[in-house]
């Protein structure tokens, strides 16, 4: 190449910030590009004509004559540090950070500005992503950029819809981004979760303070349910096909809103219950008129009695019985009365030999009448009184008497008397004391 000076300067336009064409004149065709060392067209001519080529010596091969040899620089920064100077292309590379949502990377670019630089790491700023300093700024050795991608987000509260792009990461920080409390909705998505780049969509509830009964025990609860059906699903609580639930299940959920689930079951239950003995009374001609006895203990008997009971939060509040099966018969009581007749007769005086309910008749009969069942009294100030137990009109009639006490027979006079013993006791007569000594003589 003795004798051939190389000329550089730029042909045409650089390719971008930091690549351009380098041509021959001769030739017209760009030669393969390479790296600019500076903003400016750049070529590569040869300042000598072409000249015809010499005899090939003895035994060598003939040289095609005609055409002028393009000298090419095989790589571009060594023809640029021979154009400017290995000092100048140094001057010119940059070394920049790139911050792209939070990750950093290092580049080294000729790019002048915010925009080549980001190219030459691969990224480009969107209508909606947040740069920092501008796509159009400066940029300079050391330089920090900083690139916020935006993403589309869609948030949903009560059926109307906001879509917005946001440089947010989470669900949390957009939703502040948008003027909202994210404390105050339940969100269909975890509040830390990170925000794609191909965007999200978020439903929010605002929520609600209530009050949730079931069974009896109250809880406070906080929820953005829509309607009390939603609310008892969020909340776990199942309903069986017996259980009531006041509001209504389609109730909108608002605040301070009371909301009670019964448990209401119906169950068959047996139980065994117990059969009293009856009492069965049985004359016995053989003992004392006034007299009984029992001759047979009774035994009670037992049923198993099928019912269907309800109750609501365990307590039982109905029963109906479905069922009733004797298990075991009864044995009744057996009492054996008296009847023969103890009525014994002394001229005009009668005796009973009676000491039913554990009174002397007769004692009585005597202090009142000297057993005479015709005997009346007439005393000062008093109402007559008649009979062996001298009833007065009034007294009698109170045991259902009848007529005059001394025309009824010795045994309706022991019978009334027996009556008003069971209601008054001795009360009644001034010769009680004479119910408890011996019998007359």
């Amino acid at each position: 190449m003795s004798g051939n000076a190389i000329t550089p300067a730029c042909a045409g336009t650089c390719l971008s910030v930091a690549r351009c064409a380098w041509t021959a004149p001769d030739v017209g065709n760009p030669l393969p590009g390479t790296t600019c060392p500076t903003d400016g067209p750049l070529t590569a001519e040869l300042d000598t004509p072409a000249q015809p080529t010499p005899p090939a010596a003895a035994g060598e091969p003939a040289r095609r004559p005609g055409r002028r040899r393009v000298v090419v620089i095989a790589t571009a920064v060594g023809l640029a540090l021979a154009a400017v100077g290995g000092g100048t292309a140094a001057a010119l590379s940059k070394s920049v950070t790139v911050v792209v949502d939070g990750q950093s990377q290092q580049v080294r670019t000729f790019a002048g500005s915010v925009s080549g630089a980001l190219a030459a790491a691969d990224q480009t700023a969107g209508d909606h992503d947040i740069v920092a300093p501008a796509v159009d700024a400066p940029v300079h050795d050391g330089d920090t950029i900083a690139l916020q991608k935006a993403k589309p987000f869609t948030l949903d509260i009560d059926g109307i819809q906001q879509q917005a792009w946001t440089t947010a990461d989470t669900v949390e920080e957009a939703l502040v981004q948008l003027g909202q409390d994210p404390s105050a909705y339940q969100l269909s998505a975890d509040r830390s979760r990170e925000i794609p780049l191909d965007g999200l969509e978020v439903t929010a509830s605002p929520l609600h303070s209530v009050t949730l009964t079931v069974a009896g025990a109250a809880t406070p609860v906080t929820s953005g349910a829509a309607t009390v059906a939603d609310l008892l699903a969020d909340q776990g609580v199942t309903l069986s096909p017996t259980d009531t639930v006041a509001p209504d299940a389609t109730t909108p959920v608002t605040d301070g809103l009371q909301i009670t689930v019964d448990r209401v079951l119906t169950a068959t239950v047996t139980d065994t219950v117990e059969i009293p003995a009856p009492e069965q009374r049985v004359e016995d001609p053989n003992a004392n008129k006034g007299t009984s006895a029992v001759t047979q203990a009774g035994v009670p008997g037992q049923q198993q009695v099928t019912s269907e009971v309800t109750t609501v939060n365990g307590a039982e509040t109905a029963r109906q019985e479905t069922g009733r099966v004797t298990v075991k018969e009864p044995v009744p009581t057996i009492i054996s009365d008296g009847t023969k007749s103890t009525l014994e007769t002394r001229g005009n005086r009668v005796f009973f030999n009676d000491t039913e309910f554990g009174v002397n008749w007769d004692g009585l009969a005597y202090c009142e009448s000297t057993n005479n069942p015709k005997a009346t009294f007439y005393p000062s100030g008093f109402p007559a009184t008649f009979g062996l137990f001298q009833f007065d009109l009034p007294t009698w009639q109170s045991v259902d008497g009848t007529g005059n006490p001394m025309d009824a027979s010795p045994e309706e006079q022991l019978m009334r008397a027996k009556m008003l013993y069971q209601k008054r006791g001795l009360e009644p007569w001034l010769c009680r004391d004479a119910a408890s000594g011996p019998p007359p003589a």
